[in-house]
């Protein structure tokens, strides 16, 4: 993928549910960066999600994508 083309617009992290809490709500592990979103050349056809880790349990968590600025992140 050429990073001159495509813009790095997301960064994907990872939360493992590890429990639940006193009110029923999923207790979440810290957030590990597990890979990028970028653009792709014609942008009404999406985005490509690149993963360097697969969770084991990816099923069990939560996936956020924290937006990307010409700085680092928003």
């Amino acid at each position: 993928m050429s990073k001159s083309k495509n813009q790095l617009l997301y960064r994907a992290k990872f939360c493992a549910v590890i429990g639940i809490d006193e009110a029923g709500k999923d207790k979440l592990s810290r957030a590990v960066e597990i890979g990028t979103v970028w653009s792709r050349r014609e942008a009404s056809k999406g985005a490509i999600l690149k993963l360097d880790i697969v969770p084991q349990d990816f099923a069990k968590g939560v996936l956020f994508l924290d937006p990307v600025t010409e700085r680092g992140f928003a």
